[in-house]
């Protein structure tokens, strides 16, 4: 069955833990196995064990193999302590994990208590356990001892809260070696109780000091954190102002653009028509050429037909004026043959017919020529 012990309580909540182990494993270090209850929200730092005998207390840290040591409620929880000297004259051990949270272990092979302490309170300490050696410690060094203990957890709180302020600060440095020092000193306590005390009231106010100088350099940084917040505020306000602009421009280049491409398909359109314009306009062009050429041809048709007709119009001409002649000539002749040679009266009509050939030739001329003139 596992062992019990009471809670720790902070405030109004209290703090409970149940053990189910606690003995030396391999020889060389003490493991501590158990389950916390009433430990939600509560931030667990690297726990430490502290052995107290009569005049001594020696503090172990957890390996960190198991880290990290945060507890839920209810679930399993382990914690290793580098340890290879005997544990003989040890009266009880203390299981710290944080600054209000300190639980009484029995020791491996003792019996097992009960124990309720609340933090920062030395005067309701419990006894100590039963010591396995034969004789038990004097009340005057149980009762200085547990004064001890008191200004022991009441220091180590103290430096838990300076851990703290380092660790969000990130400046260890000096303060810490001080506090190390202070806790070192606090370990190394002797049998005289009274110069214990007073040592420890000594490191105490140190780290009471050191607490205040960190939590004014934490105010002074969150001052400056609060100046590089509003600095930020500014940058990200320019930043949102830029990208206004910068959205702004995109959208004008985008209608730009959509403008351009506009145009761009508008003289598209027009060359297209331009093109077209100039094909119908060379093609109009290879029309008046052949139509400039028929034209040329059809002038050349007609000069020569005009030619033909000039020239058949002399001939006409020439032929009139010859038939003239002829007419008159021959008429002549006739006349003078008819008078000298009187033909007999049943030739007489012949004769006549004669006359009229000159005539139909020149009708026949004349609508050959009507002819020619209507068709050019």
């Amino acid at each position: 069955m596992p062992e019990a012990v009471e809670p720790t309580t902070t405030g109004t909540n209290g703090v409970e833990f149940t053990l189910d182990r606690f003995e030396m494993a391999n020889g060389d270090r003490l493991e501590v196995d158990g389950r916390w209850f009433g430990v939600r929200g509560r931030r667990f730092i690297r726990p430490s064990l502290t052995l107290v005998a009569d005049e001594e207390q020696r503090r172990l840290l957890a390996d960190l193999d198991d880290k990290p040591w945060a507890a839920e409620d209810g679930e399993p929880w382990k914690a290793a302590f580098p340890w290879e000297a005997p544990e003989d004259h040890w009266v009880e051990a203390e299981l710290n994990v944080a600054p209000d949270i300190t639980i009484t272990l029995p020791l491996p092979g003792a019996s097992p208590r009960r124990r309720r302490r609340r933090p920062g309170s030395a005067e309701q300490a419990p006894p100590a356990r039963t010591s396995a050696r034969s004789h038990a410690p004097s009340q005057e060094l149980v009762k200085a001892r547990r004064e001890i203990h008191g200004l022991q957890r009441e220091l180590e709180r103290r430096q838990a809260e300076i851990a703290e302020l380092s660790e969000e600060l990130e400046k260890r440095g000096a303060k810490l070696e001080e506090i190390s020092g202070a806790r070192d000193a606090a370990r190394e306590a002797g049998a005289a109780a009274a110069e214990e005390r007073e040592r420890l009231m000594r490191a105490r106010g140190e780290a009471v000091a050191a607490r205040d100088e960190a939590a004014a350099e934490r105010d002074a940084t969150a001052q400056a954190r609060d100046e590089a917040m509003r600095l930020r505020d500014a940058a990200l306000a320019a930043r949102d102002e830029a990208l206004s602009e910068r959205r702004a421009a995109i959208k004008a280049r985008d209608e730009d653009r959509a403008k351009l491409a506009a145009a761009l398909a508008a003289q598209e359109a027009a060359l297209a028509e331009r093109d077209q314009a100039m094909a119908e306009r060379d093609e109009l062009r290879v029309e008046r050429d052949e139509a400039l050429r028929a034209h040329q041809a059809a002038l050349t048709a007609r000069k020569q037909v005009a030619a033909e007709r000039d020239e058949l119009a002399t001939t006409i001409e020439r032929l009139r004026m010859e038939r003239d002649e002829a007419v008159s000539s021959r008429g002549a002749a006739l006349v003078m043959r008819n008078a000298a040679n009187a033909p007999p009266a049943y030739r007489r009509g012949t004769h006549r017919l004669l006359h009229f050939a000159p005539a139909v030739i020149v009708v026949v001329l004349g609508v050959i020529v009507a002819l020619l003139l209507h068709v050019i």
